[in-house]
């Protein structure tokens, strides 16, 4: 009878363990994809703040340099928002850019006049729509309720940058 016992617990001690375990398993995943949507979305901001101050030093038309003023604006407050959610989570935002980003400024940085302006505002056209689709997947598809707010609250607003990046695109003829 001992033996039966035992066997009950032990199988019913395994069984538990296993339920931790999955919960455990599911929670990192969710907690994996919700690191990576913050990685990814404050390295798109903080990329828009550095590029803007280039821009602020370099770009020829005064155009440019309100658009960029308005990204280091808008860019700064949606990271600061990104940052005090991701802090309630626990979860870790970059403080610094990493290698792709930093090349891109870099490369920009080396412009000067027009040349700077034209490389500026593709940059701007590229990194919103990729910021557009980020935000667009997160706002539908994530599954944190903070973050998920914070996608659709921005979205709008990247969507603008966005067109008026391609304005300014237009308008300097590519």
């Amino acid at each position: 009878m001992n033996t039966l016992i035992g066997h009950v617990c032990l199988g019913l001690l395994t069984l538990s363990l296993l339920a931790v375990m999955a919960r455990v398993t599911a929670n990192a995943a969710t907690d994996s994809g919700e690191q990576i949507f913050v990685n990814q979305a404050a390295l798109g901001g903080m990329a828009e703040v550095e590029m803007g101050k280039v821009a602020s030093d370099h770009a020829l038309s005064s155009e440019v340099r309100q658009f960029a003023a308005q990204m280091i604006s808008d860019h700064t407050k949606a990271n600061e928002q990104l940052e005090r959610i991701a802090s309630e989570k626990s979860l870790t935002v970059p403080t610094v850019l990493d290698a792709e980003h930093k090349a891109k400024i870099e490369i920009l940085s080396k412009k000067t006049g027009a040349n700077f302006d034209k490389a500026y505002v593709q940059a701007q056209v590229d990194g919103h729509e990729r910021m557009q689709q980020l935000l667009a997947a997160e706002a539908t598809n994530g599954r944190d309720s903070d973050l998920k707010k914070f996608a659709e609250k921005i979205l709008p607003t990247v969507t603008e940058h966005y067109q008026m990046a391609r304005e300014l695109e237009a308008r300097m003829g590519k």
